[in-house]
């Protein structure tokens, strides 16, 4: 009897044994013909991509490679470049469809893949989230905001925005807030976590080890050293708080003023969503969202609705993009060298008669609007530091300016997108004050494709891994950014936390190593820019910039205001 049963047992055992190894033989072959696909997909995608990211350099870059032949003597004229171009496009069009297709074909397998094999896959990034992971370790695509804040101590206001987080944990349309981010065969997702240590989150900085205050010059110092520092989860999380431990310095008044710097990866929404974040979230006065207004861009598009003008606008958008493959990059001090990661920052005083400034010169010019005296100012800037650094001032600088596009949603309803769009502006810097010139000249972007242009490529990103993306969208052209958001009127987070002021820094991008911003808090216009330590090595440089900005809005106003 025993030796049947063993029999049995044993044919049982060894028939388990044979499924499993049946098992896992089926499992492993599975698994490596996913991989060989995956594999094999990439290659072809990195083949093609190589060859179309060669031909537009060659396309872009005929002069630098030295190509001096009859041809390139004939192609000079920007008609007959614009020729060519639409033509190599056109012949190269059935091969870009293609791979398009193949890369579509490639994410939905690899989408099946990752979910499978990630309990943690949320989804994958919409087009415009996808661009900002575009990142370089010299370039990282980090918003920091930098506000001054009252309260009692640095460790009871951490405290605090723990309480008001845990809270907003619970809130769905702030999930994506908590996502983190990762990358696999070439595709950025997202990974959602049921547990959240805020701990990682929500942090005291102590700047410098020192006992007593600390200055506007420690500030910038420790932003420096921020810059270099991931964001949480190994930089797969997506916002950072930071306290400074020490009070600042000249704080009056019962409570003490303390630093308190938000970063936040743009992936996660444009600045227009961390501003909405502190306004619908982290604030006391859940009205305060009514204070905070985005218009729909910086420089108003054309929108013009007929007919004709929607055919003009059609047939203008191939030229547009052909111009766009076209230009040539920014050479001078300001563009050129590669960035080296360091960040410098600097920002202008508090001036409450700044803001109200602008406002006089609007009334007494009526011709002029607010985006053109901001342009002016900066070209006076630009022009102030270029005199006082280097002998050769450039004609003109290539600006980007984000364009938020207008969106409808329920105004309760908090949105972490990143909806926008750029444009590029040509600003004049060699001479002093061309305001009708610089006028012209955003009066030609307002009505310009370009932004819908960019708009549309820009989406492209969703449908190609990174590998073909990183050589197409690396910024290249622009010496600098230019953001000008309003802010909201007051913000107080977090139990009666009051922020007395806000600085906005748009993160660098590319070969594009500075970045200028306008923001209006409270009533009060401050100018403020983020440089890589390769193109400006000191604050005091950056100073010469916003500080030109600030003279000529002061020179304006005494010259056009009666």
């Amino acid at each position: 009897m025993f030796p049947n049963d063993s029999k049995v047992c044993s044919c049982h055992t060894s028939a388990n044994l044979l499924e499993n190894v049946a098992g896992d033989f089926l499992h492993s072959n599975v698994t490596l013909a996913n991989s060989r696909i995956v594999d094999n997909t990439l290659d072809l995608a990195l083949i093609v991509g190589v060859l179309i990211a060669v031909l537009v350099y060659i396309a872009i870059n005929v002069e630098e490679l030295q190509i001096e032949t009859t041809l390139q003597k004939f192609t000079k004229h920007k008609i007959i470049q614009r020729a060519l171009v639409l033509a190599l496009l056109v012949l190269t069009s059935p091969i870009i469809i293609i791979f398009t297709l193949i890369s579509l074909l490639y994410k939905i397998t690899c989408y099946y893949i990752i979910k499978a094999n990630d309990v943690n896959f949320a989804a994958f990034l919409d087009g415009f989230d996808v661009f900002w992971s575009l990142e370089d370790d010299d370039s990282r695509c980090v918003i920091n905001v930098l506000g001054i804040i009252e309260t009692n101590t640095s460790d009871s206001l951490v405290a605090r925005i723990k309480q008001k987080l845990n809270i907003v944990i619970t809130n769905k349309s702030c999930n994506k807030l908590f996502y983190r981010r990762n990358e696999k065969y070439g595709w950025y997702y997202w990974r959602n976590y049921s547990e959240i240590d805020l701990n990682e989150y929500v942090k005291v900085l102590n700047i410098g080890n020192k006992k007593g205050a600390i200055s506007k010059e420690d500030i910038e110092d420790a932003m420096t050293e921020v810059s270099y520092l991931p964001l949480p989860f190994n930089d797969t999380g997506l916002f950072q708080i930071l306290v400074t431990e020490q009070r600042i310095e000249n704080s009056k008044g019962e409570r003490s003023n303390y630093g308190i710097l938000f970063r936040i990866h743009h992936a996660v929404g444009d600045g227009v969503a961390l501003i909405e974040f502190l306004c619908k979230t982290l604030a006391d006065d859940v009205k305060n969202d009514e204070k905070f207004s985005m218009p729909s861009n910086y420089i108003p598009i054309d929108t013009s609705t007929s007919l004709f003008d929607k055919v003009r606008q059609l047939f203008a958008m191939p030229i547009c993009f052909v111009d766009g493959i076209l230009r040539k990059p920014d050479k001078h001090s300001l563009h050129g060298p590669p960035l080296v990661g360091k960040k410098i920052f600097k920002w202008t005083d508090p001036d409450e008669d700044l803001f109200q400034m602008i406002k006089e010169i609007k009334h007494c010019k009526r011709d002029l609007n607010f985006s053109d005296i901001l342009a002016t100012s900066l070209s006076s800037g630009l022009r102030n530091f270029f005199s006082k650094t280097m002998e050769h001032m450039p004609e003109d600088v290539a600006v980007i300016l984000p364009i938020r596009l207008p969106e409808h949603f329920k105004q309760n309803e908090l949105q972490f997108k990143n909806n926008f769009t750029v444009t590029i502006l040509d600003l004049p810097t060699k001479e002093k004050r061309q305001i009708r010139e610089i006028k012209r000249r955003c009066n030609i972007v307002r009505k310009s494709v370009d932004p819908t242009v960019n708009h549309y490529f820009l989406k492209v990103c969703y449908l190609l891994p990174k590998q073909i993306l990183r050589p197409i969208f690396k910024s290249s052209q622009a010496t600098l950014v230019f953001s000008n958001m309003p802010g909201p009127d007051s913000i107080s987070i977090c139990g009666g936390n009051s922020i007395k002021s806000l600085i906005f820094f748009i993160p660098n991008k590319g070969s594009t190593g500075l970045g200028i911003s306008a923001l209006c808090y409270g009533g009060v216009l401050r100018f403020s820019a983020m440089a890589d330590a390769s193109i400006v090595p000191t604050s005091d440089q950056l100073s010469l910039i916003l500080n030109g900005m600030v003279d000529e809005i002061k020179q304006m106003h005494e010259l056009y205001v009666k």
